[in-house]
């Protein structure tokens, strides 16, 4: 392989690898790729092919039990993708500065011919990239909404089904894009694919047309199904911010409906009360939010505490939206059945099966 692109970023890694495969390959370049979700417009979560065109998704998680560094370390990309860093994997790093060092050693191994695009609205990504001060020695290339990015997406807006954003190369205007995908986020997801895309040399129609036709990632607002005007919903994200973003895009997109957040707390740092007082205002743009049990309290203990979800509910209480702490799945179901109306939008996120709640609550809905 002459040509590898990895994408990493504490958010965002799974749809902005999907979505660069397939701008990619509408391009032309028939790449191979593997990703940590089913890309819908292929229906797979990997391809391979002859070409000389590579795109993985850079996890920094563990790459297994017997090597406890990043899996991103072992790609040796021509091309990097940093989209954002926070703190995450409260089991496996430290502290924000763990993540940040793990981070700029991906930086590192970019060749001086590659290049580095790096997202310039996350300031942990600035720091990092300032780090190297002048021993940065691939090309940089910056993305965002922000002023000081060479690449920027501006005039963002929703209408019929399509986010629409125009896009500014140092200044000047580049193109103008849409994509049925929603939120702020993922317009700086699909910025970082417009910079990777070009410099692989895939015509700037070829990219318009190819964003504009993309289908989304299984499990990244995911419409399961709609029943008597009820739409559910199944989502990835557990990250705090991950939950506010997508929060805030569903009541983007939903405008005039009702939102109804039902949460699992399911993976290492989602259980863990690091982020206690973060998913307070993570759960700001639901209407009605419940949250399920932590699901491994005893993990999150010995990495020093759990997640207090009583507490959590009496916060959100306190902003005057109905909350309620509810463990059983059943349970949520029978508690949803008896409050939905025509019009919620239900969003349920986990990064697990969350018992099956999707389909049950569907069923009890078809029942009603």
């Amino acid at each position: 392989l002459k040509s590898c692109v990895a994408i990493a970023g504490t958010h965002g890694k799974t749809t902005t690898t999907s979505l660069a495969a397939w701008v990619i390959d509408q391009g032309g370049l028939d790449p191979s790729f593997l990703v940590g979700g089913v890309v819908q417009n292929f229906g797979s979560s990997f391809h391979v092919t002859d070409s000389d065109y590579f795109i993985i998704e850079g996890d920094e998680y563990d790459t297994a039990y017997f090597d406890k560094g990043p899996k991103f370390m072992h790609y040796l990309p021509e091309v990097a993708v940093v989209n954002n860093i926070e703190f995450d994997h409260a089991d496996i790093y430290k502290d924000l500065d763990a993540v940040k060092l793990a981070f700029r050693r991906l930086m590192n191994l970019v060749p001086g011919k590659g290049k580095l695009i790096a997202g310039w609205d996350s300031q942990p990504v600035r720091d990092v990239v300032a780090s190297f001060g002048q021993r940065l020695f691939t090309q940089l290339e910056t993305f965002g909404t922000c002023d000081e990015a060479k690449w920027q997406a501006r005039n963002i807006n929703y209408a019929e089904g399509m986010t629409h954003f125009d896009v500014f190369r140092e200044g000047a205007q580049w193109a103008e894009f849409q994509t049925p995908l929603i939120g702020d986020f993922n317009v700086r997801n699909c910025l970082a694919v417009v910079i990777a895309a070009d410099g692989w040399g895939v015509e700037r129609q070829v990219i318009v047309d190819a964003l504009a036709t993309f289908k989304s990632v299984r499990r990244r607002c995911e419409v399961r199904g709609e029943v008597n005007g009820i739409t559910v919903i199944d989502d990835f994200a557990h990250h705090p911010t991950a939950v506010r973003e997508t929060l805030a895009a569903l009541k983007l997109k939903y405008r005039e409906r009702r939102i109804i957040a039902v949460f699992e707390p399911r993976s290492r740092t989602s259980c863990h009360a690091t982020f206690q007082s973060t998913y307070i205002d993570a759960f700001a743009p639901a209407d009605y939010v419940i949250v399920s049990r932590v699901y491994d309290a005893q993990r999150a203990a010995e990495m020093g505490g759990v997640l207090d979800i009583e507490k959590l509910i009496e916060d959100i209480s306190a902003q005057n939206k109905p909350a309620h702490a509810i463990t059983d799945v059943d349970e949520i179901v029978e508690k949803l059945s008896g409050e939905l109306r025509p019009g919620d939008v239900v969003a349920i996120m986990s990064n697990g099966a969350f018992g099956g709640i999707h389909e049950k609550l569907l069923a009890a809905l078809n029942v009603l």
